[in-house]
């Protein structure tokens, strides 16, 4: 199932923080990450405080938990949601 999650970081987070990093790395390269939750995009907003936006496809919520147990230094809105894109295209509309 695809979903749609509006992401902020706690306060007293920050952005290059070596052990955020570090974190990081674990999860993407070293397998911390659930092999279920399939990356679609990751979008930020430059010079805003508009939450950063993180598209994903996931099998079960199990999955979705060990993300938010995993990442307790961002705060997660997760929504379901469908690719309105394709939608239309299956409609006839040329969507680039």
């Amino acid at each position: 199932m695809l979903y749609v999650a509006f992401v902020h970081n706690k306060p007293g987070t920050t952005v290059g923080n070596p052990d955020i990093v570090a974190k990081s790395k674990k999860w993407w390269n070293e397998g911390d990450r659930p092999a279920g939750i399939k990356t679609v995009g990751f979008y930020g907003a430059l010079g805003s405080n508009t939450p950063d936006v993180y598209v994903f496809e996931c099998p079960n919520h199990d999955d979705i938990h060990v993300m938010i147990d995993y990442w307790k230094e961002v705060e997660f809105e997760i929504h379901p949601a469908i690719d309105m894109a394709d939608q239309f295209r299956r409609q006839g509309m040329e969507v680039a």
